[in-house]
This record gives structure tokens, C-alpha cells and sequence, in this order.
């Protein structure tokens, strides 16, 4: 196989992956991002077999009432619903409902919702069509408050000062005795928000209760286009002990089994930002899904604790994470959870890719110079066997005219011109199979480099020289024309294929890439144009040693 066909075969893979990734994503419609294959989680199929953890069917479904009984007050209208208390910290702004304690809005200070944008991006939501809630309660249902029973608190607003840490507390009286403080946890610097709960039991019989934590989402998130359908995936996940991800589509949530885990994290995923309720990592917890009143509902049920009756005690510490996909400070905050960074099935290539990434930002504290360097460096890594690819084409331009006088002497003798051909690569040293492996080996580095940049938080609304945003498309074009056209030059420093159809397809890849990469994050094109130009200066090098 000569590398002319090797160049032909890879750049159709890559148009074919990059059709793929968009087919997928503006074709979905309840689960937007790509078909990832599961992998069960060792587990229990049959609760009663999970001891001291109470039936996830013991968790209340959402009702009619809850949405409309959540409603915060709404600017626009006078209609006035649902009593909540405002929390304001340097990262998060969440409001928190008096039915149930539920986390019914939460927005994300340091990122606007828009480029140039006052308002913040807003992660959990009361709007009607796209409710996002984070909910929590304790069961037995009929004895403990649940996340649809009545609260009271003492303020409408807090606000975090200095380094201390905020504690809201919300209360709940009962019927048989039971008081419970539930109690919102707040440190700066910090998207975890900690819930816990003070229980007195004042009635005279002992009381087994848990707690529980419930992802709420009601309509699906549709991509917004092809141009801004980038994200992976939207949908839910769980990480267990035996550190398996899984990743679940909105439609699988009624069919999903229910599973049982030491530690691990229950969450809800969408493009650079995601919900996750993280409990005890010493502790074994149910996790399960379902849908109710088209609400699909990702639920971690805790184990059960024994309240002695005239005595009191804290239970639940849950943690909350509701933020951004900020590669370095989820590593920090529990085990698995920057899977959520979605790097698909090259997960294992694209994870180290993303920390060197980091890295060289750690240093230069500029993104788009740090893809540079980062394109730089795998060039680098690569250029011993870029140099063998490059020499072998070399070498093929150089003999183009002999083996053109070959095929024109022997013109209908293909065996004859096969012989010759071959006994002519032998005379020059030349192996026209030599550029192979090196094309086929990076392209598992590419397709790391395209998820890693597409799922950069960090790149979300970040400006370089004329780019106002390096996950947006270039607004005037400039870098797609600037990639078609290197990608054009260095075809031009091979030789061309003999088939005259395979020619035609050669000459036409420029301009189809070019019209892809009119919509790709400029982030991401920056990062090809580098690399086009790298090569382009490699293969450059080469002819003129090659050729004195």
C-alpha cells in the first residue's frame, strides 16, 4: 500500500469521524452527544438484599404540586409562588425553596450566560421547559420532612464573608415530635455546597431514619445547532467503588438497575458544566433512576441510622457539586469525578493530553498559546516517525517522472510495470509503505485533542488577538481559510496519486474540511492550522536535504 493511499485513507476516516460526531449531535434528541457502550456496575439487583439501606421506592415522586409550589418569585409577573432564601457566595448564587429544602436555581458568578454578558450562567433551574433541581430529604416519608415538606427559615438572604464558612439552616416540626435543622453548608472558593441534618427525636419510641439526594431534570437540553452542538454528552452518570463510570442516556432511565456502591457520586451531565450529589465515601449507598411526571430522577438513597427517642443526632453529609468541568479542581474534590469531563473512548490518551495541556498553561497563563506549544510538542514527540512518512513522499515526488516513463514504456503490461516499479524503489531505497505507520499512529492523538478542546471549560468565552471566544467559531473565518489553505499547500508538496479518482478526492479535502471547520471552536482550529503549518515547514526540510 503506497502512502498516497494511506494519506487518502486517513483523511477520510477524519472526515467520516468528524460527520459521525455531528450526525450524532444534531440528530439527538433526548440524549444529545455520542453512543457510549455501558458498562454495569457491580451491584444488587434486589434491594432487600442492600442491608441497612432503605428501598429507593421509598424516596417520594415528583408531583404536580412540586413544581408550582416551587416557584420562586418571578420579576416579570405579579403572580407571587413559593417562598425561597437567596445564598450568595463568590462562586455560587442558589436559591433555595421552602418545600423541601430543594436547590430550585443556582448560578455560576464567574461565568456569564453570554459573551460580553451581565447576566451569570444559570445551572439549576425553576423555569418551566427546563427545570434542573437538586433535591434531598430523610425517609420513612410519614415521619421525616422529604424534599415536598414544608420548611421555615429565618432570613430571605445570606451572604458569605471573608474565609469563614456559612451555614444556613432550615427547620421542620413534626406531628410525632420529630424536629429537623436542616442545615446548608457554604465555603468560599468552593462549588460544594454540604447538606446535613440535626434530628431530635422527642417522641417515645426509637426512630430509624436516612437520608437521601435526588437529581431532578425535566426537558432535555437540545443542541442549540450545528455550529454550537459541541458538547459529548448530556444525560446521567454514576461512579462506584470498583471505579467504573457509566454514563446513562434520559431513555435508558426506566430500564437502567438499581445498584448498590461503597462511596462514589450520582450526577447530572451537559456541556462544560454538570450537578453531582457526592455522599459518604465510607458508607454503601443505593443509586437508581426513573422517570415521574416527565421528570427523569437519578436518586442515592443513604444508610439508615437509629435515633434513640429523647435524643438527638446529625445525619446526611451530602455533598453538592454544582459547577463547571474545571479539570484541576475536581481531581481534587472526590475519586472519578473528572470522568465527567467528557474525553470519550480515548479517555486513557486524552486524560494526559488535558494535564500536559494544564500544564504548560500553568506557566505561560494564556490558552490559546498554550494549544500552540501543546500542537509543538506533539510534533515533537512525533517527528521521528513524521520524518519516515515525510521521506518516503519525498522520495515518491522524486522518482514521480520515472515511474510516470515506467508506466508509459510498459503501458498494458501491469505485471511488467509492477516489477519495474518495485525494482526501482529497491535501486533508490525507497519504501513506499514506510510513512504507514506513523500517519495511522497519530490519529488517536488528534481525535484526543479534538474532545480535550471541545470540552475546555476553560476555553468558554476566553478571547485571543481578533477571537472573541476560543470554544466559539471563528466569526470572520479567518482560521478555517488559513486551515484549508495550508492543508492545500502541503498536498502540493506531495506527489499526486496515480488513480486520477483518488487525485480528484485529494484535491477536494481542502475545501470540504474548510467548509467543516467554518463552524468548529476556533480553539480547535487553531490547534489543526498549527499543526498543518508544523508539517508543512517539516516536510519542507526534508525535500531540500532529499533533494541537496
Amino acid at each position: 500500500m503506497n502512502t498516497q493511499k494511506i494519506f487518502l485513507f486517513v483523511a477520510i476516516f477524519l472526515t467520516i469521524f468528524i460527520l459521525w460526531d455531528k450526525w450524532e449531535i444534531t440528530q439527538a434528541v433526548d440524549a444529545n452527544g455520542n453512543v457510549v457502550s455501558k458498562t454495569a456496575i457491580v451491584g444488587v439487583d434486589s434491594q432487600d438484599d442492600a442491608i441497612d439501606i432503605p428501598k429507593a421506592s421509598d424516596v417520594p415522586l415528583v408531583s404536580e404540586s412540586t413544581i408550582e409550589d416551587n416557584a420562586p418569585i418571578m420579576e416579570s409577573g405579579s403572580n407571587i409562588q413559593g417562598a425561597f432564601t437567596t445564598v450568595v457566595t463568590d462562586l455560587l448564587t442558589v436559591e433555595i425553596s421552602h418545600k423541601g429544602g430543594t436547590i430550585i436555581n443556582a448560578y455560576l458568578n464567574d461565568y456569564p450566560n453570554e459573551l460580553n454578558s451581565e447576566e451569570r450562567f444559570q445551572l439549576l433551574s425553576n423555569s418551566a421547559g427546563s427545570i434542573f433541581h437538586a433535591q434531598s430529604g430523610l425517609i420513612p416519608a410519614d415521619q421525616m420532612p422529604t424534599h415536598q415538606s414544608k420548611f421555615t427559615s429565618n432570613r430571605k438572604e445570606y451572604f458569605l464573608e471573608g474565609d469563614s464558612e456559612l451555614i444556613v439552616p432550615l427547620s421542620w416540626t413534626g406531628d410525632n415530635g420529630i424536629q429537623v435543622t436542616k442545615n446548608y453548608h457554604f465555603k468560599p472558593n468552593s462549588y460544594i455546597i454540604e447538606v446535613d441534618y440535626d434530628v431530635t427525636n422527642n417522641s417515645n419510641e426509637d426512630k430509624t431514619v436516612s437520608s437521601y439526594t435526588q437529581l431532578a431534570h425535566g426537558n432535555l437540553i437540545e443542541s442549540s445547532g450545528f455550529a454550537m452542538g459541541m458538547q459529548n454528552f448530556n444525560g446521567g452518570a454514576i461512579y462506584n467503588d470498583e471505579e467504573v463510570f457509566e454514563k446513562i442516556d434520559f431513555d435508558e432511565f426506566d430500564s437502567n438497575p438499581k445498584t448498590t456502591s461503597l462511596g462514589g457520586w450520582a450526577a447530572m451531565i451537559q456541556h462544560y458544566f454538570f450537578a453531582a450529589w457526592i455522599p459518604s465515601e465510607n458508607e454503601k449507598h443505593t443509586y437508581s433512576t426513573k422517570t415521574s411526571r416527565d421528570n427523569y430522577l437519578l436518586t442515592t438513597v443513604n444508610p439508615s441510622q437509629r435515633i434513640l427517642a429523647g435524643s438527638s443526632s446529625t445525619l446526611g453529609k451530602n455533598q453538592l457539586y454544582i459547577g463547571p468541568k474545571e479539570h484541576v479542581r475536581l481531581e481534587l474534590l472526590a475519586p472519578g469525578l473528572d470522568k465527567t469531563v467528557d474525553y470519550g473512548f480515548l479517555f486513557i490518551v486524552a486524560k494526559p493530553l488535558s494535564v500536559f495541556l494544564h500544564w504548560i498553561y500553568s506557566f505561560v497563563q494564556n490558552w490559546a498559546i498554550s494549544i500552540v506549544l501543546l500542537t509543538l510538542a506533539i510534533k515533537l514527540a512525533f517527528y521521528k516517525l513524521s520524518e519516515k512518512s515525510f521521506r518516503s513522499m519525498a522520495g515518491m515526488k522524486k522518482l514521480a517522472p520515472r515511474l510516470q516513463k515506467i508506466k508509459e514504456t510498459y503501458e498494458g503490461d501491469k505485471q511488467k510495470i509492477g516489477k519495474k516499479t518495485m525494482e526501482l524503489y529497491k535501486t533508490e531505497k525507497i519504501n513506499p509503505a514506510a510513512g504507514c505507520l506513523p500517519i495511522l499512529v497519530q490519529i488517536p492523538v488528534f481525535i484526543s485533542v479534538y474532545w480535550v478542546l471541545i470540552e475546555m471549560v476553560e476555553l468558554r468565552q476566553t478571547p485571543f488577538l481578533y477571537l472573541p471566544d476560543l470554544a466559539a467559531k471563528d466569526p470572520y473565518f479567518i482560521l478555517p481559510l488559513i486551515m484549508g489553505a495550508s492543508m492545500w499547500f502541503q498536498q502540493r508538496l506531495n506527489p499526486p496519486p496515480a488513480d486520477p479518482i483518488q487525485a480528484k478526492i485529494m484535491m477536494m479535502l481542502p475545501v470540504v474540511f474548510t467548509v467543516f471547520f467554518l463552524w468548529f471552536p476556533s480553539g480547535l482550529v487553531l490547534y489543526w492550522v498549527t499543526n498543518n503549518v508544523l508539517s508543512i515547514a517539516q516536510q519542507v526540510y526534508i525535500n531540500k536535504k532529499i533533494n541537496g
